[in-house]
């Protein structure tokens, strides 16, 4: 066994799932294959994912990563898992990839039409290849797509998930401190796409931290119109709604090569929609200073008025008490 090929396989030990998921991608993404949306994960150690073929809309296709440490066998129910998954998602296609050795008998149950496998042999041999490729200098190319990835993602979370609506009432002055809470986790994520230096060659860590954070701002989005503001502030719903839609979308835009003009366009509506929420917390102030000037002339009306019927009923009593 050659030097190259041998590396390859000790890699393969004690690789991470994150790491071993940037490979997963690579193939896929060569397949023509994108995400479509997650079906489950046991961290480190399982991700299970719908995919779909970008030319074929009803060709889907179920991922399913499954990562061992070094001397670990795979789990003896997991072909009986990946069976049960696929009749319960109605996909006939499988992609199965695992950094572990399958025994004959497993291979014999999961190989078959539109089933393909990918083990520790496979995943070697594909490598090779994928670095003979890159030898060439293949630069990844950002491409329009009719239908944003994120679009797809926020479709199908809303499909599967059951969305509770409690109503969360906010007082004037919770309302700056909410939004604050949100313009701060968007900067943060601007913040991580600004540290790539080139964005057509996106470090695989960054890329794995993104598409977390994507997934994490749907529960965040199904949220938003929850909150109840205040009557004059009762469009910020709609703001921050549109806000986290946005993020998620221009996140997708970034880390799955789509094209640059949507990226730069998405980027320009999200600080369009931050600054609309910075200028709230004026808004605030501006309100209670309008609520305390009309409480003052209330308060003076009141007074004056009082004032007036005290007086009226003192001329009324000297005229009645000495009229006689």
């Amino acid at each position: 066994m050659d030097s190259e090929r041998q590396s390859k396989y000790e890699a393969l030990y004690n690789i991470k799932l994150s790491e071993f998921y940037n490979f997963v991608t690579d193939v896929m993404s060569d397949f023509g294959y994108s995400l479509n949306r997650s079906i489950k994960e046991l961290e480190g150690r399982r991700r299970v994912e719908a995919w779909i073929h970008g030319s074929k809309d009803e060709q889907k296709a179920i991922i399913w990563i499954e990562v061992v440490k070094s001397g670990d066998k795979l789990d003896p129910f997991l072909t009986t898992d990946v069976l049960r998954a696929m009749n319960d998602e109605n996909i006939t296609r499988l992609f199965f990839f695992t950094n572990g050795n399958i025994d004959a008998d497993d291979r014999d149950v999961l190989e078959g039409n539109n089933h393909f496998i990918f083990a520790t042999e496979e995943i070697v041999e594909t490598l090779i290849a994928i670095d003979a490729k890159r030898s060439i200098k293949v630069v990844k190319k950002r491409k329009s797509v009719k239908v944003p990835s994120a679009m797809v993602l926020i479709k199908n979370f809303f499909k599967n998930h059951e969305i509770k609506k409690k109503q969360i009432r906010l007082k004037t002055s919770a309302t700056p401190e909410l939004l604050v809470q949100y313009t701060r986790l968007v900067r943060r994520i601007l913040g991580e796409v600004d540290k790539v230096k080139d964005i057509n060659e996106i470090p695989p860590e960054t890329r794995e931290k993104l598409k977390k954070i994507q997934f994490d701002l749907l529960p965040e989005l199904a949220k938003t119109p929850s909150y109840i503001f205040p009557n004059q502030f009762m469009h910020l719903s709609n703001v921050l709604f549109n806000l986290i839609q946005v993020t998620i979308i221009y996140i997708g835009n970034f880390i799955e090569y789509e094209s640059e003009d949507d990226l730069k366009h998405n980027r320009e509506i999200v600080e369009e929609l931050l600054q609309r929420l910075d200028a709230v917390d004026d808004q605030v102030l501006l309100f209670k200073s309008d609520m305390m000037f009309q409480a003052e002339k209330n308060s003076i009306k009141i007074i004056l008025t009082s004032g007036l019927i005290t007086f009226i009923s003192l001329v009324l009593l000297i005229v009645v008490r000495f009229g006689n």
